[in-house]
């Protein structure tokens, strides 16, 4: 191995330099020689200066890669100035952005051709069809081929299911439902409509997205500037009740050369549109088209006749405002003055709308409950009174009217009253208390407006017309009688005079025939209603004749009239009738052994049963019915038979029926025994005893709490006529 060379000098040397050094002590400085390293020379100056030149041509370079078309002087020349930021957005054909949007599950909707040269496509969910996105696409030619750059994109979300059906609430007798609060559940845009007439001195597209759910339709405003810096602009959603689209035309009077974007919300006769004015607005230092609605804010320090027409115009009362605010108008040009710009548009709004209700009420077609409503939409009570009031007319269309459109009534009668206490105002009032709470609360209402009754209660009790469910086709109750002298003043209806020989007799019903199922007192239902209705519904009007029978103690019956005259009807619904009747009658009221029965509707006709044979019973059934009356007869006293002697007498000598009583199809049995037979005091005759099919005691009589009548006539099996507590009362098997 060779050796290293030595170095020249060697390292005692080096340190014993080094240590000679340190020790000299110098007194002198001597000046340290200049590093030309140091001095910043030509070289220095342009690296310095090529340092964010390079970091310039870096950023355009990477703007240029991820939007080739952002530059505009590199960009070619049928190319936008401005379009999206997604990466890599280089034109693509229809194929392509098929092929993009289906591996999202979206694909390419409806289209519109502009004449600026863009194209507006909706992106939609491809199994539901709601549009995802809006997209502007400016058409590219590449090497002859048509491709589509994307210029514009917006996502759209749907539209709040509340806001959609707010304008039927304004109204609503019912309760939102859970589902309907706000922000609880959009509902799909389904369309894409351009809105056409738009304001010349915008230079873009106004079009609006489009939904609709049961008849209302729903949408979202967009428009899209296409000057030097495009931009999608999305405006105010909309609803219409009406289901139309929003448009735009002149809607302020006092400027015939504008157009504004009116929303149509009218709900039958009560108009309602919204006006929207375009404006452009400056917004983080960028103008911005924006819509402006008008509405009916208060402006401050106007003068009361003013304030009176805003408030007015609030619910409705269109006419009414207008006449208000030109008393303001009046004033201020007799001063020389005009009406600002603010004000000037609400006065347009009022005017646009109380001509549309001015003219309704001058058309001759409407039906009498329609004109009646129209009147009032307009403010003209006196003229919708005297429909209500007109005797050629029963009523009905008027309580129709009511029944489906008093809240825009309530609403406009409620403002009114703040204003003035005109007594036709008051009397519409009523009325809707009437059809919402019952006729008792609608007189009670009427008195705390202080308003006579001799001028309120023949109008409520003719226009009481609201439907009843009950259905009567005859009753059931007991009487008493009351003497030849004054009826009382309690009864609905004024009773007449008596005729020689007459007294008054009060009839309390106890049951009622309700279509073809027998019901008990009370009729809750009948305890608000107009006596001339009860009267009615009741069948009393056609015909007043009350049936009346009276039991003897040997099971025999005798049968006596009355006719009916008046009624009252208790808060709970107990129900009595005033009649009259020979006087002869009340003595042998007090011998009936049951109370006596009174009945309308006809005579009281219970079905009959079927005889047949004990033999045609098996054994066992027969056994099971006579061990059961055996011990139903042994509870009343002592039987002197054995009930093997018994069980052959009763074979011998009594006769069963066969009747339909649970409705299970199988026959039940029926004994009605008379004194001759079993005699357990002076009590009603005959005694029952009904049986299911296979010999199980249904019902028994015999002691005395719950006394078996007959079977009640109807269709439905199962309801018997039964007496407890001197109350005749409808008893189910079922």
């Amino acid at each position: 191995m060779k050796s290293l060379p030595e170095s020249s000098k060697p390292f005692g040397d080096l340190v014993k330099a080094d240590r000679e050094l340190q020790g000299v002590n110098t007194t002198v400085l001597e000046s340290p020689e200049i590093d030309h390293r140091d001095c910043f020379t030509w070289s220095n100056f342009f690296v310095v200066v090529s340092i964010p030149l390079v970091g310039g041509l870096v950023g355009l370079g990477l703007i240029y890669l991820a939007n080739p078309l952002a530059i505009s002087w590199l960009a070619s020349s049928d190319a936008p100035a401005f379009y999206s930021n997604s990466l890599w957005n280089i034109p693509k054909s229809i194929p392509q952005i098929q092929a993009e949007l289906g591996r999202s599950y979206l694909k390419l909707g409806e289209s519109y051709n502009l004449k600026t040269g863009e194209t507006i496509y909706t992106v939609l969910e491809t199994e539901t069809q709601n549009i995802r996105e809006i997209r502007f696409y400016q058409t590219i030619w590449d090497r002859g081929v048509e491709k589509y750059l994307l210029v514009s994109t917006t996502t759209v979300s749907g539209i709040d299911e509340y806001f959609v059906r707010s304008p039927k609430f304004k109204y609503a007798t019912e309760a939102i439902p859970e589902r309907m609060r706000p922000d609880r559940n959009r509902l799909p845009l389904k369309k894409l409509s351009l809105l056409k007439n738009p304001p010349s001195q915008y230079d873009g597209v106004w079009f609006s997205t489009t939904g609709n759910v049961d008849g209302i339709a729903y949408g979202q405003i967009y428009y899209f500037s296409n000057d030097k810096r495009s931009q999608l602009v999305e405006l105010d959603a909309w609803t219409s009740p009406v289901g139309e689209l929003p448009i735009w035309r002149n809607a302020l009077s006092s400027n015939s050369s504008s157009v504004q974007l009116v929303v149509n919300q009218t709900q039958a006769y009560d108009p309602s549109l919204l006006i929207f004015q375009p404006e452009e607005a400056i917004v983080r230092s960028m103008r911005k088209v924006q819509l402006r609605q008008v509405t009916l804010n208060e402006a401050k320090g106007q003068p009361k006749a003013y304030q009176d027409a805003l408030v007015m115009a609030s619910v409705g009362l269109w006419s009414p405002a207008l006449g208000k605010f030109n008393l303001m108008v009046d004033e201020l040009r007799s001063k020389g003055k005009q009406l600002s710009p603010f004000l000037q548009e609400q006065y347009d709004l009022i005017t646009l709308h109380a001509k549309i209700t001015s003219d309704q009420a001058q058309n001759p077609n409407s039906s009498l409950g329609e004109k009646a409503l129209i009147n009032i939409i307009d403010g003209r009570w006196n003229e919708a009174l005297a429909i209500a009031n007109d005797s050629a007319y029963k009523g009905d269309k008027i309580a129709e009217m009511l029944a489906k459109y008093h809240p825009h009534i309530w609403q406009r009668v409620m403002t009114m009253l703040t204003f003035t206490g005109a007594k036709e105002i008051k009397l519409w009032g009523g009325l809707v208390v009437l059809q919402r709470n019952g006729l008792r609360r609608a007189e009670h209402w009427l008195r705390e407006q202080k308003v006579d009754p001799k001028e309120s209660n023949q109008l409520l009790q003719r226009l009481d017309l609201a439907p009843v469910t009950l259905d009567p086709r005859q009753l059931i109750g007991t009487v008493t009688y009351i003497g030849k002298g004054d009826a009382g003043t309690e009864w609905f209806l004024p009773p007449p005079k008596l005729e020689s020989g007459q007294g008054w007799y009060e009839v309390s019903i106890n049951l009622i025939k309700d279509g073809d199922k027998w019901s008990n007192a009370p009729f809750s239902e009948l305890s608000d209603r107009s006596s001339i209705l009860l009267w009615r519904i009741l069948g009393l009007s056609l015909n007043s004749s009350l049936g009346v029978v009276l039991y003897e103690p040997n099971g025999k019956s005798q049968t006596a009239t009355l006719t009916a005259h008046s009624l009252w009807v208790s808060d709970n619904g107990s129900l009595r009738i005033l009649a009259s009747g020979e006087v002869a009658l009340a003595p042998l009221l007090n011998k009936s052994i049951l109370p006596p029965l009174v009945t309308s509707g006809g005579a009281f006709n219970p079905p009959n049963g079927t005889p047949i044979e004990w033999q045609t019973l098996s054994s066992i059934t027969i056994e099971r019915i006579v061990r059961t009356m055996y011990r139903e007869l042994q509870r009343n006293g002592e039987v002197s038979l054995s009930i093997e002697e018994f069980g052959v007498l009763v074979q011998q000598q009594w006769t069963l029926s066969s009747v339909s009583l649970d409705g299970t199809g199988k026959p039940e049995y029926l004994l009605l025994l008379d004194r001759e037979k079993v005699d357990l005091g002076d009590r009603h005759y005959p005694l029952a005893i009904a049986f299911s099919s296979d010999g199980s005691l249904l019902f028994s009589d015999m002691s005395g709490g719950r006394v078996w009548i007959d079977v009640l006539p109807s269709s439905i099996d199962g309801q018997i006529l039964t007496l407890r507590n001197g109350r005749y009362e409808v008893w189910n098997f079922r």
